[in-house]
């Protein structure tokens, strides 16, 4: 279930499958997926700004805020594994090369992973307050799909995807005791920026945190 919530005066979703309070403001829990020794964990809020919905994706493009934010709760770093202490950071998007684009197109996005205290913090800041844990300002949403089409293929070979971003689960459990519970994810076109045409859609579910699982 999704409600949307205003936060530092812009539109916020948020996910909703039971409440927590972080600093007197009610927030959601989602459960981790856990199969095996992973473990999934998904987003509790998630914020697009203004940007176009079309058929549950928000579009990133020149006419909207140029990022994404998804909020996490905190991740116990003693149920990561020493054998892979990590978090990592999946992220998966739509990309195309403009409005009723066609299909087989990439981009490049910044990402960046913060840890903060509320969700004022970050949501709708262009400069989060807290402690920034990742800092890329090129990462690669590949997409395989051909052919490559410049007409409109009504969504079809739109998926593209990211290699995983690790981020140390010491560095989650050490930062988060100082700046608070809260991980985020922002993720940004960089198009505007570059001159690049590619539009790109992403909705809750757009990003996930996983860790091996200690047994």
């Amino acid at each position: 279930m999704i409600f949307a919530r205003r936060v530092a005066g812009v539109t916020a979703r948020l996910l909703l499958l039971g409440i927590v309070v972080f600093g007197g403001q009610q927030m959601a829990i989602l459960p981790v997926s856990v199969q095996g020794n992973v473990a999934v964990v998904s987003p509790v809020y998630f914020d697009v700004g203004t940007c176009a919905q079309v058929a549950g994706w928000s579009w990133i493009r020149p006419d909207c805020r140029q990022y994404a934010d998804w909020v996490f709760t905190g991740i116990d770093a003693r149920t990561v594994s020493p054998d892979d202490p990590y978090v990592y950071v999946n992220l998966g998007a739509l990309v195309t090369n403009g409005v009723n684009g066609g299909s087989g197109w990439g981009t490049q996005v910044g990402l960046e992973v913060w840890v903060v205290q509320r969700l004022e913090d970050i949501v709708g800041l262009v400069e989060p307050t807290g402690k920034r844990l990742v800092d890329r300002s090129a990462v690669l949403l590949e997409n395989h799909f051909r052919p490559q089409m410049e007409a409109d293929t009504q969504g079809v070979g739109y998926q593209a995807w990211a290699d995983a971003i690790r981020v140390g689960a010491e560095d989650v459990a050490k930062y988060s005791a100082v700046y608070g519970p809260l991980i985020v994810v922002r993720v940004e076109r960089l198009g505007a920026a570059r001159g690049h045409p590619e539009h790109i859609a992403v909705n809750a579910a757009s990003v996930s945190l996983s860790f091996h699982r200690s047994p």
